[in-house]
């Protein structure tokens, strides 16, 4: 007994295998196109950003979050070290995308910003911020009105307390040492 008596049988059996692996392929493929766009999804790096000051107000104000405004100088051995480490690090690139917009001020620069109706130059700003030492962080209400100022280096672990201290607003409600004393 033959299974496959004519030519258009076999044709007929061909077509359906060939089918079925396709079809069978293709399932495989975008399942694994599917594990594959999760794994880049998870290992993507966390974008942070420095914008310009009059650019960072605004979207500080339109996203209600609070800004944090870096005075540095191009000389500065700390400004640099701080950037490289602490601002590298990805707990505090993570807690600074999520509470706040960081703007970027070289205190040594002319380039202009728009305050208070008048434009100024970056090393203005600095004065007005009542600079005196590299580097200092200053943070901000997403309103603009100032919170408070954290001058010179801070290493990543006592960064990372004052950031979520400021971002997650426990400032408004008791002390930052209570808030050490919490956490």
């Amino acid at each position: 007994m033959k299974i496959f008596s004519t030519k258009r049988d076999k044709i007929i059996v061909l077509v359906i295998l060939v089918i079925l692996i396709f079809f069978v392929s293709m399932g495989l493929y975008f399942k694994t196109n599917q594990q594959n766009m999760e794994a880049v999804e998870e290992i993507k790096p966390l974008v942070f950003t420095w914008l310009p000051y009059n650019e960072g107000l605004l979207k500080a104000e339109k996203e209600s979050k609070y800004v944090l405004i870096y005075f540095y100088t191009n000389e500065c051995g700390w400004c640099k070290k701080m950037e490289q480490e602490t601002y590298f690090n990805k707990e505090v690139k993570k807690i600074l995308s999520d509470n706040f917009v960081a703007i970027k001020i070289n205190a040594r620069s002319k380039n202009k910003v728009v305050e208070n109706g008048k434009e100024i130059s970056e090393r203005e700003l600095a004065i007005m911020y009542q600079i005196s030492g590299y580097p200092t962080t200053w943070f901000l209400e997403s309103n603009h009105s100032r919170i408070a100022p954290l001058p010179g280096y801070a290493p990543t672990e006592q960064f990372v307390p004052v950031i979520k201290y400021i971002g997650e607003g426990w400032y408004k409600s008791i002390s930052f040492e209570e808030y050490l004393e919490k956490i």
